[in-house]
């Protein structure tokens, strides 16, 4: 079997330079630390993480503790592309991430109970507040915590800048003439929902526009069967006084109401123009593709990994305790010149 004597032997140094270099110290120089980890890897060894906790009093292992309301998991666009970026981002730093749940074995457990059995140092949250209970017992518990979905009192946000992003789709609406712009909006429970409601309302207002409480659908949770609902009820009671334009809060909304009002016999986008946000993958294979606001889910996830391990080691930051991260509107075929 091997071990780090083997491994010192062979980098020309000391077993004990050898263990700090698997334990990140900083001490170690650039080139020892290449050296060791080259012959490790021509010696297929791998570092024993139990041994290593002892060694360092840490554990290097990260939590992720994920809402699964959308029923997808993480196989949503969305949230898989944050939750990969973060994970490569853990993992050059040292760190390995493990999804909480509330099993430990056979046994329920809690989030905060599994955050503690498996020693983490850190936890991402990625949890609207439908959960605020379960999250805040973890906060408080004095974890080093970061969001990117909802925002909690004295706990660091990764997420995009709604309001920017809100503002980019509807003043492009606005320079092709439209005047008359519904919204379709994602649960005024989520941050996503109220933050693109409020700038919506802002806008309208900052252009002298008519706010119109018909022109302004609430969605109950985030599903794309709640775009068919949002689109047929938006329909039946603007029906003598239609929308330009629509500016929908969440592409998977988007998706389904687009294809009920095409359904309805209206042409996209020249009875009804549609702007969604998110950027989902699909957006590009709708018929029209969807014109849409871009979310950097790949800077979110890198963005909060870096936070999260600044605040387990301590290290300090200038960032603001609330991080936006900018958007970018993607021009497509589902918006035209009224």
């Amino acid at each position: 079997m091997v071990t780090i004597y083997d491994i010192a032997k062979l980098a020309g140094c000391s077993p004990a330079t050898v263990s700090k270099a698997f334990n990140n110290y900083s001490s170690v120089k650039e080139s020892t630390y290449k050296k060791v980890m080259e012959v490790s890897e021509s010696l297929g060894y791998t570092p024993n993480t139990n041994a290593r906790a002892l060694t360092t009093k840490k554990t290097w292992l990260i939590g992720v503790i994920f809402s699964e309301d959308t029923g997808a998991g993480i196989t949503h666009p969305h949230f898989s592309e944050i939750l990969q970026s973060f994970k490569m981002r853990s993992s050059e730093y040292g760190y390995d991430v493990l999804f909480v749940s509330k099993q430990i074995g056979n046994k329920e457990a809690s989030y905060l109970e599994h955050c503690k059995y498996r020693g983490l140092e850190g936890v991402l949250l990625a949890m609207d507040r439908n959960h605020v209970d379960e999250v805040q017992s973890v906060i408080s518990s004095g974890i080093k915590c970061v969001s990117v979905e909802d925002i909690y009192p004295d706990v660091p946000t990764v997420i995009a800048d709604y309001r920017m992003g809100t503002l980019q789709a509807l003043e492009y609406l606005y320079l092709l003439g439209h005047r008359k712009i519904a919204h379709i909006a994602c649960p005024l429970t989520s941050v996503a929902g109220r933050e693109r409601y409020g700038a919506y309302l802002e806008f309208l207002n900052s252009k002298g526009l008519e706010v119109n409480p018909k022109y302004i659908i609430e969605t109950d949770v985030f599903s794309a069967e709640e775009g068919t609902k949002a689109a047929e009820k938006l329909l039946q009671q603007c029906w003598d006084d239609l929308p330009t334009a629509v500016f929908i809060a969440y592409d998977d909304i988007a998706f389904s109401a687009m294809s009920t009002i095409q359904s309805q016999g209206f042409r996209i986008p020249e009875d009804i123009s549609v702007v969604g946000f998110d950027n989902l993958k699909l957006s590009c294979y709708m018929s029209p593709a969807l014109t849409t606001v871009h979310q950097d889910r790949a800077t979110i996830g890198r963005t909060a990994a870096d936070r999260l391990i600044q605040l387990i080691e301590n290290k300090p930051t200038e960032d603001a305790l609330d991080v936006r991260i900018p958007t970018k509107l993607i021009v497509r075929n589902s918006c035209t010149r009224v």
